[in-house]
């Protein structure tokens, strides 16, 4: 557990991006508790990782680098966020039937997906800035697919084989902005600059399975505040990523977050919304947690 870094790693395999001494952000492996830092192997970027080795060949490349390379403790490394400026950052709303009801709307029939900037992307151990007061800011825990293999009009089993492995994503999001500020800003609400913690790792697909149930959670200053199961989950991910490819090439790196469970402070009675010194903690079973402090820039 590395939570004073800003994050925990459950699985024994996955694949990140790290400070490795010198400073440098390189793609890393990490492996039983250590990390394999994989410029010296010739990858400068978590894409070109993915795309010369799928879910299933990863562990391969795992076992090669830890017979040649000694590693980096996973306690002693900086993690940051797992992909680096991805064309697209696709979320979907009402993708939980819990949420749904605790707002008391109907499930939509297809998803309802939006984007934010890959400007709001932060990693572990990363402030979310709140950037004025009165914006009303909520944070949705969700799990994340991340693209491996490029695609448009995919079908269902096409883009089964396009999700590369899953990541925890943090959905924040400005209330005032999004919902009562008499024009629907959810672009402007939900992409403000570090309103996407990601991370800590891309766990392979082939180690995971969201229909047989992965828990889903926030806890605020340790608090727990969501609860979810993926099995309550309205539309899959590989559905999500079969509908979002309709029209649109989707390429390696690309995050598809999968909707929040019920608990969002903004539906509680009254509302809780982050404020400065709040640390918020996102969790996904099997995956591991990011953890971002909340700071003010006014």
């Amino acid at each position: 557990m590395h939570k004073g870094l800003g994050f925990t790693v459950e699985q024994e395999l996955a694949l990140a991006r790290a400070i490795v001494p010198g400073g440098v952000i390189e793609p890393v492996v990490v492996y039983r508790g250590r990390v394999y830092p994989l410029g010296a192997w010739g990858y400068s970027s978590v894409r070109e990782v993915m795309l010369e080795y799928a879910p299933d060949d990863f562990e391969e490349l795992a076992r090669l680098v830890s017979r040649s390379d000694k590693g980096l403790p996973l306690g002693g490394v900086r993690l940051v966020s797992p992909v680096d400026r991805p064309q697209h950052v696709v979320l979907v709303g009402l993708n939980y039937r819990g949420h749904a009801s605790e707002l008391g709307v109907e499930p939509p029939e297809v998803p309802d997906l939006f984007v934010k900037n890959y400007n709001a992307i932060v990693g572990p151990g990363d402030p979310i800035i709140l950037h004025g007061e009165g914006l009303k800011v909520d944070v949705e825990a969700e799990l994340a697919v991340v693209i491996g293999l490029p695609g448009r009009d995919m079908g269902l089993e096409e883009a089964s084989e396009a999700i590369w492995g899953y990541t925890c994503l943090n959905d924040v999001s400005g209330r005032l902005e999004q919902l009562e500020s008499g024009v629907s800003q959810w672009w402007k609400g939900k992409s403000r600059d570090t309103y996407a913690p990601l991370g800590p790792v891309i766990v392979p697909r082939s180690l995971l399975d969201p229909g047989l149930g992965l828990r889903v959670v926030l806890r605020l200053n340790g608090v727990l505040m969501q609860d979810g199961d993926t099995r309550d989950l309205i539309h899959g991910p590989v559905e999500l990523v079969e509908y979002a490819s309709r029209g649109i090439f989707l390429e390696p790196g690309d995050v598809i977050a999968t909707g929040t469970p019920p608990g969002v402070g903004h539906a509680r009675n009254p509302p809780r919304y982050i404020r400065p010194g709040d640390v918020v903690e996102v969790c996904v079973s099997r995956v591991g947690c990011i953890v971002n402090p909340v700071v003010a820039d006014y």
